[in-house]
């Protein structure tokens, strides 16, 4: 059975967002993906930060938080940090 599309997309840690066009060099967009990106960063910050919390507030989840959703989220992360300092390049 093929994995259903999202969860191929997840896993994809290459990939760029929607409507993202890396060979633009126009200024707007420039600015627009340095923007989006930043965003996107803060958002995935603040949910690592909720889940140590949560691991901190109740440590039997460590196990499914500490070993699932934080490598994932780290993993994401490193990949939003591609995208805005290839944008940041620009």
């Amino acid at each position: 059975m093929e994995p259903l599309d999202f969860t191929k997309r997840i896993i994809d840690f290459n990939r760029l967002m929607e409507g993202e066009n890396r060979d633009s060099h126009d200024a707007h967009d420039i600015a627009h993906w340095r923007a989006v990106y930043r965003e996107m960063i803060a958002f995935k910050e603040q949910l690592l930060a909720q889940t140590r919390e949560q691991i901190r507030k109740v440590p039997e989840t460590q196990k499914e938080l500490g070993g699932l959703d934080i490598p994932f989220l780290t993993a994401e992360m490193q990949r939003l940090k591609r995208g805005l300092e290839f944008w940041e390049s620009r």
